[in-house]
């Protein structure tokens, strides 16, 4: 694993244990009959709460800024323009080198899609949503050449399952 997924990995981690921690606490609390002090309660709600919009901060902000999304194409990256119809994919060009990062740019005139990368083992690579009238555009860098399968992730009809398209990574 890299740095990221390790420190995304002990802040849920962390998260977990703090959780499970209050959860027992609260359990425990619970379990006896002594005379309900409402005023005190009310205090210790409000203490709550604020632990739990802190803590549900430091988990955003210990994590939003490794999201890959927004990343924008750099200078000389290959453009594939994919229009997206009921139940096809048009993929062009359908041929990318391999190494060089591609700025996929994803249309439809219908209805919602969704666009699934996936490998010639059915290995998932990468997946974006496509909404009418709106281009949305997805950079990644294929490393492996084979021939990747394109399908639709969002139920767009009665023939969704057949929308399958291809393209072609090449040294």
């Amino acid at each position: 694993m890299n740095s990221t997924a390790i420190l995304i990995a002990f802040a849920y981690g962390a998260a977990t244990v703090v959780s499970v921690v209050v959860f027992l606490l609260l359990w425990r609390s619970t379990g006896a009959r002594r005379p309900v002090d409402a005023a005190r309660l009310a205090r210790r709600e409000k203490g709550w709460l604020f632990v739990l919009v802190g803590g549900l901060a430091a988990l955003l902000l210990a994590t939003i800024f490794f999201t890959p999304y927004g990343e924008s194409a750099p200078p000389g990256a290959q453009v594939v323009n994919v229009d997206a119809r009921q139940f096809a994919f048009a993929i062009e060009p359908a041929e990318i080198k391999a190494g060089v990062p591609v700025e996929f740019r994803l249309t439809t005139p219908d209805v919602n899609h969704g666009f699934g990368v996936y490998t010639e083992d059915d290995e998932f690579v990468l997946q974006a949503q496509i909404v009418p009238d709106y281009v949305t555009d997805v950079v990644h860098t294929f490393d492996e050449p084979g021939v990747y399968k394109v399908v639709c992730l969002e139920f767009c009809g009665v023939d969704h399952h057949g929308m399958i398209g291809r393209f072609e990574v090449v040294p």
